[in-house]
Formats: structure tokens, C-alpha cells, sequence
């Protein structure tokens, strides 16, 4: 039976845990790995298939990969993501917050196992909102972005036994999804998982600033996909619930600019909380 409801998944950055570049050495893995997902109803993705070939051609560019556009290119696209039936969802893992974790999951597997955790933690925010909606997992298909050696076996009986067993109260949320119908493909089979590239690439680059000789973030393509974010129906807050900033943005060392950013997204919108 057809799924009512596709989420689509991509990642910046990488899983790599050693040699993790900073200001002062500016070499090595991303100092950050982000996520970012789409929920697409899938009655609407031929035709939006069909928008994102359009946007390709616009934009005169072969693929629509963010980390290979510039900036007026990419701020066009997320404006247009805006305008579709989407509802995105994000993740924020600052590599030098993991402490003991890092420690915890040493061994060859470690990359796999990192990435892993921060899926699991987009898949409570996804199973959160699926709960609340009172949807059936089988609902719902889930397609990553597919990256060469993943083991997607893994993850999904990883994520299957925290659902099963979870000791934290929120990853019981995870049994909203049903990680064994997890897909991965190439953008090319599936052009919508441009969508969700944008999303993390829109996160990475709204928060890492060690990847560039200038220190700076570009705030500008995550601000145009801010108001499709999942949020608390009560109060309007999308972080806990669209974004998840593991260990926070102060934990995260964030300053200036970039903190009062981040801190917006745990905001409760005067017109809702009054409401």
C-alpha cells in the first residue's frame, strides 16, 4: 500500500570524529554534522519532482547540491522550498560537545555510530509530531540520501532496539516511524532529497564557522526556511520539536550574532503564547 507521507533525509558535514578542524587549525572533518528532513505528502511529489527539474534548469546548474551553489543560488532555492507543503525538521551536533560519548562509541564503527545517534534524534522530533497528528507509522516512507559504506542495516536495528527499550522518555517517540521500511538513494533517483539538502546545509552553514578562512556563518538560507520548521502547536517554539541543538546553543560555545540566532528558535511567538 502506498505511504501517505515521505520523509526525506540528507546530512552536511561529516561523521568523521578525528583531526575535527577548529579556528586555529582549519583542517580536517567538519567541525559540526547537521541533518535536515523533509515530511512530503506524497501525493505532491511528482509535482514537485517536476518543480525541482524546473529550479535546475533556472538556476542553470546540473544538480541542485548546495555545497556546489553560490549564495544568491541557494538563497533562491530555499525561498522556493518555503513555498511548498513541506515540514522540516533539523539537527545541530557540534563534535567538540561529545565528551564521553566520543569515548563510548571508539572502534572502527565509531563515524557510523555518531551519525546514527543524531538520526535518532531527527527521528524523535519526526515521531513526536507523527504522535501527535495520531498518524500510523506505516504512514509514513523514509528515504536518506544514500552514502557510500553506510551500513543502513545497522541503523535501522539500532534505531529498532531504542524504540523497543528506550531509557530516555523521548526516544519512545521513535515507534511513530518504522525504521525498517528506511530507503536510501542517490539524488538522482530522487531529486526531492534536494529538499533536504538544502535543510542541512541551510543548518551547517547558519552555525559552523570553522570551515572558512573568514570565521563567518551565513544566517540567510535557514532564516528563508524558518517558518516551515515543525513547532509546538501551544506556543510556536521549533526548537525541542523542529530543530534539535544537541547540548544547546550555549553548550555549543555559540557567541554574539550566531547565539541570539540560535536562541530565537526557543522563542515562544508573542501571538501564539498569548493565545
Amino acid at each position: 500500500m502506498p505511504k501517505k507521507y515521505t520523509l526525506l533525509i540528507d546530512e552536511s558535514g561529516d561523521q568523521g570524529l578525528d583531526r575535527v578542524m577548529t579556528h586555529e587549525t582549519p583542517f580536517g572533518a567538519s567541525s559540526y554534522l547537521t541533518m535536515g528532513a523533509a515530511l512530503v505528502p506524497t501525493s505532491y511529489m511528482d509535482d514537485y519532482r517536476r518543480l525541482i527539474f524546473n529550479i535546475r534548469n533556472f538556476l542553470d546548474v546540473s544538480e541542485l547540491h548546495c555545497a556546489n551553489m553560490n549564495h544568491a543560488q541557494v538563497s533562491y532555492f530555499a525561498r522556493e522550498i518555503s513555498k511548498l507543503r513541506v515540514l522540516n525538521f533539523g539537527v545541530v551536533s557540534k563534535k567538540s560537545t561529545l565528551g564521553s560519548y566520543k569515548t563510548l562509541i571508539a572502534g572502527e564503527d565509531q563515524a557510523q555510530d555518531f551519525y546514527n545517534k543524531c538520526a535518532q534524534y531527527l527521528f524523535e522530533l519526526v515521531g513526536h509530531y507523527i504522535g501527535l497528528q495520531n498518524w500510523a507509522a506505516s504512514d509514513v516512507a523514509i528515504v536518506f540520501e544514500k552514502k557510500r559504506g553506510h551500513d543502513y542495516a545497522r541503523l535501522y536495528r539500532y534505531l529498532n532496539k531504542i524504540g523497543e527499550k528506550p531509557i530516555d522518555p523521548r526516544a519512545a517517540k521513535l515507534l511513530h516511524l518504522l525504521p525498517n521500511v528506511i530507503d536510501a538513494r542517490s539524488k538522482e533517483d530522487e531529486p526531492l532529497l534536494a529538499i533536504a539538502d538544502c535543510i542541512a546545509y541551510s543548518l551547517h552553514k547558519a552555525f559552523c564557522s570553522e570551515n572558512n578562512k573568514l570565521k563567518l556563518t551565513e544566517q540567510r538560507y535557514l532564516r528563508e526556511l524558518k517558518p516551515k520548521f515543525s513547532r509546538c502547536e501551544r506556543t510556536g517554539q521549533i526548537a525541542n520539536h523542529g530543530i534539535k541543538f544537541i547540548k544547546g546553543p550555549v553548550a555549543m560555545g555559540l557567541k554574539g550574532p550566531d547565539l541570539k540566532f540560535a536562541q530565537k528558535f526557543y522563542e515562544k511567538p508573542m501571538e501564539i503564547a498569548k493565545g
